[in-house]
């Protein structure tokens, strides 16, 4: 019933932009994708016997954009699924509840100015060259400001209310029996940053700045790309739930960084990254809710006709031996890290993706790559081997800070301390059979090099993916 109230919504909205004295054109596009995947999907050699390796889903993207000028445009993006077949919403008589509004917002310049406004629902990130989506990506409430100041130098400016939970518990009873409620006034997290993109004839740079206060209540939720949600990139391993506890009312965050990237000697690029950042949420007794980190890394890649041979490195640091100072891993609010297809999110619409996360903090790794090659018209294929390693003491595992069978749920990336490494290779084909419609099949293998006598032997050596997508483009 849900879903048939959005598509009546959907459907009047458009017909009223036939009746008005002022037609507005309607431009809509989106994507169908249907994906099959087989894989191994947990790292914990019991959890396979209860993990499914395969899955089968659908996911329906829609966005319309209701087009007044070239000042001003109002965009709405809907999200169906996934539907993960055979459960729920994708059972027998299907009828599921899962119609998302992802974005809602609107455009609009600011007359005299080439300044453009967005305002509402919409998505956010922080450009970063070597390791795409590796500093800040995500969708939120917020507004966000950018234009040129010159032909070369631009700026971004946004603002994105992350969290304002409201939160209120019952005190006592009144003299009239009437509930008194006291409301948390330490709930929000606001995030506000700041990019001064520069661009000349085969260079372009992208300084930024992000700063957030954050609320010692604020309950975080799952951001829009993280694989174990907020609180696990912004704090230390286990202090999510005694943040609650700080001294301090509200906490501080920020970041700062360079990406530059540069395509002078086409059809060589070559993309630098360096980030740090800081949260510090105060103290609780003896524990210090900090977390400080940075990430650097190096990129280059050269296009020819049948092939793009590239090589990428990072190094991002990791957790000392105290977990009572904090954590020296970079803290991240929401990334969405696609360098590969099984490890990370690199897949097109593969549910099996992100084995190891959507963060690179604690880690380094080195990854070459074949793309783009094809010698056969509408037949493309990459071919990876990416090889990471832990940045972290070991003592954080000995101690019992992280749990032996919590490698892969302690943050959004598995943590990996110094004496673990995986190797990571993959194999991807892309048929575009029609025009708009494309068939991707994803191959990888994952050889998990954990510690045995640091993690009691608790996870498989050899992991597997084989996935399938049909992935219609309108």
């Amino acid at each position: 019933m849900k879903r048939a109230m959005m598509l009546f919504l959907a459907a009047g909205l458009l017909l009223s932009m036939t009746s008005g004295a002022r037609a507005a054109d309607v431009n809509i596009k989106g994507q169908w994708q249907n994906g099959f995947s087989w894989a191994d999907r947990n790292p914990l050699k019991s959890a396979n016997a209860s993990v499914d390796r395969f899955k089968a889903s659908t996911r329906l993207r829609t966005q319309i954009d209701i087009v007044a000028s070239d000042s001003l445009k109002g965009v709405v993006f809907f999200e169906v699924g996934h539907q993960n077949w055979g459960t729920n919403d994708a059972a027998l008589g299907t009828d599921g509840k899962v119609v998302k509004v992802r974005y809602s917002y609107v455009d609009w310049i600011i007359p005299e100015t080439d300044a453009k406004v967005r305002m509402g629902l919409q998505p956010f990130d922080i450009a970063t060259f070597a390791v795409p989506y590796a500093a800040f990506t995500t969708d939120g409430a917020g507004i966000s400001l950018s234009g040129n100041f010159t032909e070369n130098v631009g700026a971004t400016l946004f603002w994105v209310r992350a969290y304002n939970n409201d939160e209120r518990t019952v005190s006592l009873y009144g003299k009239d029996n009437t509930l008194l409620y006291t409301y948390n006034s330490h709930d929000a997290m606001d995030v506000i940053g700041l990019a001064v993109p520069v661009q000349f004839d085969g260079i372009r740079m992208n300084p930024f700045g992000m700063y957030s206060a954050i609320g010692k209540d604020t309950r975080f939720g799952a951001g829009a790309n993280n694989k174990t949600g907020v609180a696990s990139g912004l704090l230390p391993v286990g202090t999510g739930k005694v943040v609650a506890d700080s001294k301090d009312n509200h906490g501080n965050a920020w970041w700062g960084g360079l990406s530059a990237e540069m395509t002078l000697f086409s059809p060589l690029r070559v993309a630098v990254d360096g980030v740090y950042g800081k949260v510090d949420m105060g103290k609780t007794g003896n524990q210090d809710l900090k977390r400080a980190g940075w990430y650097a890394a190096l990129a280059a890649e050269c296009k020819t006709d049948f092939v793009t041979p590239g090589l990428t490195f990072w190094y991002a640091s990791g957790d000392d031996a105290n977990a009572l100072d904090g954590s020296e891993r970079m803290p991240v609010i929401d990334t969405d890290v696609a360098l590969t297809s099984f490890g990370y999110d690199g897949g097109m619409y593969n549910r099996s993706s992100t084995f190891n996360g959507t963060d690179i903090s604690g880690s380094w790794g080195i990854m070459a790559e074949l793309k783009d090659i094809s010698f056969i018209e509408a037949l493309s294929h990459a071919f990876r081997v990416a090889m990471v390693k832990g940045t972290n003491n070991t003592e954080m595992v000995r101690g019992g800070v992280v749990a032996h069978g919590a490698m892969a749920t302690v943050g959004n990336n598995m943590y990996l301390t110094t004496k673990d490494k995986l190797w990571e290779v993959n194999f991807d084909s892309q048929y575009k059979l029609y025009e708009g419609l494309t068939l991707a099949f994803e191959l990888g293998y994952i050889y998990l090099d954990a510690d045995k006598e640091l993690w009691n032997n608790l996870y498989k050596e050899n992991n597997f993916q084989a996935a399938f997508s049909v992935n219609y483009k309108f």
